[in-house]
């Protein structure tokens, strides 16, 4: 694990492997950081749930479920906005590519999982994904504006 910090705007790394394990130190250090930048109680915890769920996509569907890759998380303070950049080398997701569930069906129809970005879109002002074909790295960035 390795954390490093730059100021104007703050920024903040962790990297931690590709482990479910993990997801607990990587939901608490999104709320922190959330309260941090001036976020309620209310609204951390729901960027916590939403990095939480970025996470574990990253884990199960990127690596399936491999531990020995890593994830980094990138946190950004700046006046406007919290961000939370996750970033990995596994398989990735383009934003094109993503289909948020109808909420209505889904309790029509309930099934393990699919929730995950609905959740992530509902709790944050912005979620955007994106793959750097040369570095081979994909990204999924969480935007919270501040108030």
């Amino acid at each position: 694990m390795s954390v490093a910090v730059s100021m104007e705007p703050a920024e903040f790394r962790l990297v931690i492997p590709s482990q479910t394990r993990y997801l607990n130190l990587v939901t608490g250090l999104a709320k922190r950081a959330s309260l941090v930048a001036g976020l309620d109680d209310a609204t951390s915890a729901k960027v916590s749930i939403a990095v939480d769920e970025a996470v574990t996509n990253v884990i199960l569907h990127a690596y399936h479920g491999e531990g020995e890759h890593s994830v980094e998380l990138e946190l950004r303070f700046t006046e406007e906005a919290l961000e939370i950049h996750i970033l990995h080398s596994g398989q990735g997701l383009r934003g094109d590519q993503v289909v948020l569930p109808d909420p209505k069906e889904y309790i029509k129809h309930p099934r393990k999982g699919g929730l995950g970005l609905l959740l992530m879109s509902r709790f944050m002002d912005e979620v955007r994904f994106k793959a750097d074909e040369a570095s081979g790295r994909n990204e999924c960035c969480l935007i919270k504006k501040l108030d």
